[in-house]
Protein backbone atom coordinates (compact mmCIF):
# COMPACT_ATOMS: atom_id res chain seq x y z
CA UNK A 1 0.00 0.00 0.00
CA UNK A 2 1.35 3.21 -0.87
CA UNK A 3 0.32 6.20 1.52
CA UNK A 4 0.45 9.71 0.29
CA UNK A 5 1.57 11.07 3.92
CA UNK A 6 0.94 15.19 3.74
CA UNK A 7 -2.75 14.94 2.79
CA UNK A 8 -4.63 18.20 3.31
CA UNK A 9 -8.02 18.09 4.63
CA UNK A 10 -9.71 20.51 6.31
CA UNK A 11 -11.83 20.40 8.64
CA UNK A 12 -14.53 21.76 7.16
CA UNK A 13 -14.41 19.22 4.61
CA UNK A 14 -14.19 16.40 7.29
CA UNK A 15 -17.04 16.94 8.99
CA UNK A 16 -18.76 17.85 5.55
CA UNK A 17 -18.58 14.28 5.16
CA UNK A 18 -18.88 12.81 8.39
CA UNK A 19 -22.35 14.36 7.96
CA UNK A 20 -23.10 12.69 4.64
CA UNK A 21 -21.21 8.93 5.04
CA UNK A 22 -21.54 8.91 9.01
CA UNK A 23 -18.58 8.37 11.12
CA UNK A 24 -17.20 5.50 10.23
CA UNK A 25 -17.50 5.55 6.37
CA UNK A 26 -16.20 8.98 6.50
CA UNK A 27 -13.25 7.23 8.34
CA UNK A 28 -12.65 5.00 5.80
CA UNK A 29 -13.43 7.76 2.46
CA UNK A 30 -10.34 9.82 4.41
CA UNK A 31 -8.16 6.97 4.95
CA UNK A 32 -8.77 5.84 1.45
CA UNK A 33 -7.80 9.14 0.09
CA UNK A 34 -4.60 9.20 1.36
CA UNK A 35 -3.18 5.91 -0.72
CA UNK A 36 -2.09 7.03 -3.69
CA UNK A 37 -4.04 6.20 -7.20
CA UNK A 38 -2.79 3.67 -9.59
CA UNK A 39 -1.56 4.64 -13.06
CA UNK A 40 -3.54 3.49 -15.82
CA UNK A 41 -3.23 4.18 -18.79
CA UNK A 42 -5.54 3.38 -22.41
CA UNK A 43 -4.47 1.94 -25.91
CA UNK A 44 -5.31 4.71 -28.25
CA UNK A 45 -6.87 2.37 -30.80
CA UNK A 46 -6.76 5.37 -33.87
CA UNK A 47 -3.05 4.16 -33.92
CA UNK A 48 -2.58 0.38 -32.44
CA UNK A 49 -5.01 -2.66 -32.77
CA UNK A 50 -3.32 -4.21 -29.85
CA UNK A 51 -0.96 -3.54 -26.64
CA UNK A 52 1.55 -6.54 -27.81
CA UNK A 53 2.53 -3.73 -30.71
CA UNK A 54 3.86 -1.45 -27.95
CA UNK A 55 7.22 -2.42 -27.21
CA UNK A 56 7.53 -0.09 -24.03
CA UNK A 57 4.65 -1.85 -22.27
CA UNK A 58 5.81 -5.36 -22.93
CA UNK A 59 8.14 -5.63 -20.32
CA UNK A 60 5.87 -3.80 -17.12
CA UNK A 61 3.29 -5.96 -15.33
CA UNK A 62 -0.68 -4.83 -16.37
CA UNK A 63 -3.64 -5.74 -15.52
CA UNK A 64 -6.85 -5.64 -18.15
CA UNK A 65 -9.59 -3.56 -16.33
CA UNK A 66 -12.71 -5.77 -16.93
CA UNK A 67 -15.07 -3.17 -17.38
CA UNK A 68 -12.85 -0.86 -20.08
CA UNK A 69 -11.42 -3.19 -22.69
CA UNK A 70 -8.18 -1.76 -23.89
CA UNK A 71 -7.26 0.28 -20.20
CA UNK A 72 -4.84 -1.20 -17.91
CA UNK A 73 -3.62 -0.75 -14.25
CA UNK A 74 0.04 -0.58 -14.30
CA UNK A 75 0.80 -3.02 -11.33
CA UNK A 76 5.03 -2.62 -11.50
CA UNK A 77 6.52 0.42 -10.60
CA UNK A 78 7.68 2.61 -13.74
CA UNK A 79 9.16 5.77 -13.83
CA UNK A 80 9.01 8.71 -16.80
CA UNK A 81 6.60 6.55 -18.91
CA UNK A 82 4.65 9.57 -19.98
CA UNK A 83 8.20 10.70 -21.52
CA UNK A 84 8.24 7.79 -24.12
CA UNK A 85 8.29 7.70 -27.43
CA UNK A 86 5.36 5.52 -27.60
CA UNK A 87 3.53 7.77 -25.59
CA UNK A 88 4.70 10.90 -26.90
CA UNK A 89 3.59 9.50 -30.14
CA UNK A 90 -0.07 8.80 -29.30
CA UNK A 91 0.12 4.65 -28.74
CA UNK A 92 -0.87 5.06 -25.48
CA UNK A 93 -2.67 7.92 -23.36
CA UNK A 94 -2.07 8.03 -19.25
CA UNK A 95 -5.59 8.33 -18.14
CA UNK A 96 -7.86 7.75 -14.97
CA UNK A 97 -9.93 5.09 -15.09
CA UNK A 98 -12.47 7.02 -13.54
CA UNK A 99 -12.07 9.74 -15.84
CA UNK A 100 -13.09 7.44 -19.12
CA UNK A 101 -16.26 6.41 -17.78
CA UNK A 102 -18.50 9.47 -18.94
CA UNK A 103 -17.32 9.00 -22.39
CA UNK A 104 -18.57 5.08 -22.07
CA UNK A 105 -21.69 5.72 -20.74
CA UNK A 106 -22.21 8.62 -23.57
CA UNK A 107 -21.88 5.83 -25.97
CA UNK A 108 -20.53 7.97 -29.08
CA UNK A 109 -21.32 6.07 -32.64
CA UNK A 110 -19.46 6.56 -35.70
CA UNK A 111 -21.12 9.42 -38.33
CA UNK A 112 -22.81 11.18 -34.86
CA UNK A 113 -22.74 14.47 -34.10
CA UNK A 114 -21.05 15.27 -30.48
CA UNK A 115 -19.96 18.13 -28.15
CA UNK A 116 -17.47 18.18 -25.43
CA UNK A 117 -18.53 21.69 -23.94
CA UNK A 118 -15.33 21.98 -21.74
CA UNK A 119 -12.64 19.77 -23.30
CA UNK A 120 -9.34 20.93 -22.50
CA UNK A 121 -7.14 18.85 -21.91
CA UNK A 122 -8.57 16.77 -24.49
CA UNK A 123 -8.28 13.08 -23.05
CA UNK A 124 -12.27 12.30 -22.92
CA UNK A 125 -12.79 14.17 -26.52
CA UNK A 126 -9.84 11.51 -27.76
CA UNK A 127 -11.33 8.60 -26.31
CA UNK A 128 -15.09 9.69 -28.06
CA UNK A 129 -13.21 10.16 -31.32
CA UNK A 130 -11.47 6.78 -30.58
CA UNK A 131 -15.08 5.30 -30.20
CA UNK A 132 -16.68 7.43 -33.10
CA UNK A 133 -13.73 5.65 -35.45
CA UNK A 134 -12.53 9.39 -35.99
CA UNK A 135 -16.05 9.60 -38.56
CA UNK A 136 -18.71 12.06 -37.95
CA UNK A 137 -18.19 15.22 -36.01
CA UNK A 138 -17.47 16.55 -32.52
CA UNK A 139 -16.93 19.94 -31.94
CA UNK A 140 -14.52 20.16 -28.72
CA UNK A 141 -15.20 23.58 -27.01
CA UNK A 142 -12.93 25.44 -24.65
CA UNK A 143 -13.09 28.78 -22.91
CA UNK A 144 -9.48 29.04 -21.56
CA UNK A 145 -6.85 30.10 -24.24
CA UNK A 146 -3.51 28.20 -22.39
CA UNK A 147 -6.11 25.04 -22.05
CA UNK A 148 -6.93 25.06 -25.60
CA UNK A 149 -2.78 24.63 -26.84
CA UNK A 150 -3.29 21.53 -24.61
CA UNK A 151 -6.01 20.22 -26.38
CA UNK A 152 -4.52 20.77 -29.68
CA UNK A 153 -1.26 19.20 -28.48
CA UNK A 154 -3.81 16.34 -27.26
CA UNK A 155 -5.55 15.55 -30.52
CA UNK A 156 -3.23 15.97 -32.93
CA UNK A 157 -0.84 13.63 -30.44
CA UNK A 158 -3.97 11.37 -30.42
CA UNK A 159 -4.64 11.27 -34.31
CA UNK A 160 -7.78 12.85 -34.04
CA UNK A 161 -9.28 14.20 -37.62
CA UNK A 162 -13.12 14.23 -36.79
CA UNK A 163 -12.92 17.71 -34.44
CA UNK A 164 -13.03 20.97 -34.45
CA UNK A 165 -12.27 23.30 -31.70
CA UNK A 166 -13.93 26.36 -30.55
CA UNK A 167 -13.38 29.25 -27.91
CA UNK A 168 -16.49 30.01 -26.50
CA UNK A 169 -17.96 30.60 -22.77
CA UNK A 170 -19.75 26.88 -22.69
CA UNK A 171 -22.75 29.25 -20.97
CA UNK A 172 -23.16 30.79 -24.24
CA UNK A 173 -21.89 28.49 -27.08
CA UNK A 174 -24.68 28.27 -30.09
CA UNK A 175 -22.95 27.29 -33.30
CA UNK A 176 -26.99 26.81 -34.88
CA UNK A 177 -26.00 23.26 -34.70
CA UNK A 178 -28.38 20.52 -32.21
CA UNK A 179 -26.18 17.68 -31.06
CA UNK A 180 -26.49 13.99 -30.78
CA UNK A 181 -24.74 13.73 -27.68
CA UNK A 182 -22.92 16.13 -25.30
CA UNK A 183 -20.47 15.43 -22.74
CA UNK A 184 -20.42 18.26 -19.87
CA UNK A 185 -17.47 17.16 -17.52
CA UNK A 186 -17.90 20.48 -15.56
CA UNK A 187 -15.15 22.38 -14.09
CA UNK A 188 -15.19 21.61 -10.28
CA UNK A 189 -13.91 22.05 -6.77
CA UNK A 190 -11.71 18.63 -7.86
CA UNK A 191 -12.39 16.88 -4.36
CA UNK A 192 -12.20 13.21 -6.06
CA UNK A 193 -8.45 13.97 -7.51
CA UNK A 194 -6.76 13.72 -3.39
CA UNK A 195 -5.65 10.21 -4.17
CA UNK A 196 -2.74 12.32 -6.74
CA UNK A 197 -2.73 15.56 -5.73
CA UNK A 198 -2.03 15.45 -1.90
CA UNK A 199 -2.90 19.56 -1.75
CA UNK A 200 -6.02 20.03 -3.92
CA UNK A 201 -8.29 20.79 -1.05
CA UNK A 202 -5.63 23.62 -0.20
CA UNK A 203 -7.74 26.81 -1.26
CA UNK A 204 -10.95 24.68 -0.67
CA UNK A 205 -14.24 26.10 1.32
CA UNK A 206 -17.74 25.81 0.71
CA UNK A 207 -17.61 29.57 -0.90
CA UNK A 208 -15.75 27.87 -3.74
CA UNK A 209 -18.43 24.60 -3.81
CA UNK A 210 -21.31 26.88 -4.43
CA UNK A 211 -19.58 29.20 -7.09
CA UNK A 212 -19.08 25.95 -9.28
CA UNK A 213 -22.59 24.89 -8.41
CA UNK A 214 -23.37 28.49 -9.94
CA UNK A 215 -21.62 27.87 -13.05
CA UNK A 216 -22.32 24.24 -13.41
CA UNK A 217 -26.15 25.12 -13.63
CA UNK A 218 -25.68 27.50 -16.38
CA UNK A 219 -23.15 25.15 -18.14
CA UNK A 220 -25.91 22.19 -17.61
CA UNK A 221 -28.78 24.44 -19.21
CA UNK A 222 -27.21 25.71 -22.55
CA UNK A 223 -26.09 21.59 -23.16
CA UNK A 224 -29.67 20.66 -22.79
CA UNK A 225 -30.46 23.76 -24.77
CA UNK A 226 -28.23 22.59 -27.43
CA UNK A 227 -29.32 18.89 -27.30
CA UNK A 228 -31.59 17.14 -29.66
CA UNK A 229 -34.93 15.85 -29.31
CA UNK A 230 -33.94 12.06 -28.14
CA UNK A 231 -29.98 12.91 -27.82
CA UNK A 232 -28.53 12.54 -24.73
CA UNK A 233 -26.17 14.76 -22.31
CA UNK A 234 -23.66 12.90 -19.90
CA UNK A 235 -22.91 15.29 -16.76
CA UNK A 236 -20.01 14.27 -15.15
CA UNK A 237 -17.28 16.06 -12.12
CA UNK A 238 -14.50 14.93 -10.11
CA UNK A 239 -16.20 15.61 -7.08
CA UNK A 240 -18.01 14.72 -3.97
CA UNK A 241 -20.04 17.60 -3.10
CA UNK A 242 -23.86 17.13 -3.74
CA UNK A 243 -23.95 20.95 -4.49
CA UNK A 244 -22.30 20.42 -7.70
CA UNK A 245 -23.92 17.05 -8.15
CA UNK A 246 -27.21 16.07 -7.36
CA UNK A 247 -28.51 19.96 -6.87
CA UNK A 248 -26.72 20.68 -10.61
CA UNK A 249 -29.03 17.85 -11.66
CA UNK A 250 -32.25 18.61 -9.34
CA UNK A 251 -32.30 22.31 -10.92
CA UNK A 252 -31.98 20.96 -14.62
CA UNK A 253 -34.97 18.89 -14.17
CA UNK A 254 -36.92 21.77 -12.81
CA UNK A 255 -36.49 23.96 -15.67
CA UNK A 256 -37.35 21.03 -18.00
CA UNK A 257 -40.19 19.19 -18.18
CA UNK A 258 -39.04 16.87 -21.60
CA UNK A 259 -35.98 14.93 -19.19
CA UNK A 260 -35.32 11.17 -18.02
CA UNK A 261 -32.72 10.72 -15.72
CA UNK A 262 -31.33 7.11 -17.59
CA UNK A 263 -30.14 4.61 -15.14
CA UNK A 264 -26.63 3.55 -15.32
CA UNK A 265 -24.98 0.62 -14.73
CA UNK A 266 -21.01 -0.78 -14.83
CA UNK A 267 -20.65 -4.29 -14.59
CA UNK A 268 -17.78 -5.11 -12.35
CA UNK A 269 -17.31 -1.86 -10.32
CA UNK A 270 -19.11 -0.83 -7.01
CA UNK A 271 -20.78 2.64 -7.65
CA UNK A 272 -23.44 4.04 -4.78
CA UNK A 273 -26.53 5.71 -6.66
CA UNK A 274 -26.81 9.71 -6.62
CA UNK A 275 -28.15 11.08 -3.07
CA UNK A 276 -31.71 12.33 -2.73
CA UNK A 277 -31.06 14.23 0.40
CA UNK A 278 -28.56 16.97 1.24
CA UNK A 279 -28.70 19.67 4.18
CA UNK A 280 -32.76 18.77 4.48
CA UNK A 281 -32.93 19.46 0.71
CA UNK A 282 -34.65 16.72 -1.25
CA UNK A 283 -33.86 16.00 -4.83
CA UNK A 284 -35.81 14.61 -7.12
CA UNK A 285 -36.66 10.84 -7.28
CA UNK A 286 -34.90 10.18 -10.64
CA UNK A 287 -31.62 11.53 -9.32
CA UNK A 288 -31.20 8.21 -7.76
CA UNK A 289 -30.41 6.58 -11.39
CA UNK A 290 -27.25 8.88 -11.46
CA UNK A 291 -23.57 6.91 -9.74
CA UNK A 292 -21.17 7.86 -7.33
CA UNK A 293 -17.68 6.79 -7.21
CA UNK A 294 -15.93 6.59 -4.04
CA UNK A 295 -12.56 6.10 -3.44
CA UNK A 296 -13.34 3.95 -0.60
CA UNK A 297 -15.21 1.27 -2.59
CA UNK A 298 -13.19 1.18 -5.57
CA UNK A 299 -9.73 2.85 -4.94
CA UNK A 300 -10.70 5.28 -8.18
CA UNK A 301 -10.09 8.93 -8.53
CA UNK A 302 -13.90 10.01 -7.13
CA UNK A 303 -16.39 10.86 -9.59
CA UNK A 304 -19.99 11.81 -10.14
CA UNK A 305 -21.80 11.14 -13.53
CA UNK A 306 -25.36 11.43 -14.66
CA UNK A 307 -26.65 10.47 -17.60
CA UNK A 308 -29.64 12.57 -19.09
CA UNK A 309 -32.28 12.01 -22.23
CA UNK A 310 -34.06 14.73 -23.87
CA UNK A 311 -37.47 13.67 -24.46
Amino acid sequence: MNLNTKVYFPKEFIDKYEKILGKIENKNFLESCSIKLTKAIRINKLKVDSITEIDILKDLELEEISYLKGTYLIKSKVSAIGNTIEQLTGQFQIQEVSSLLPVIILDPKPGEVVLDLTAAPGNKTSYIAEKMNNTGLIVANEIDNKRIKILIYTLKKLGVTNTIITNFDGRKLDLGLKFDKILLDAPCSCEGEIKKKTDVLKNWNEKLVLSKSKLQKELITNAFNLLKTGGTLVYSTCTHSPEENEEVIDYLIKKQKNILIEKIEIPKLLTKNGLLEYNSKKYNQQIENSIRIWPQHTNLEGFFICKIKKL
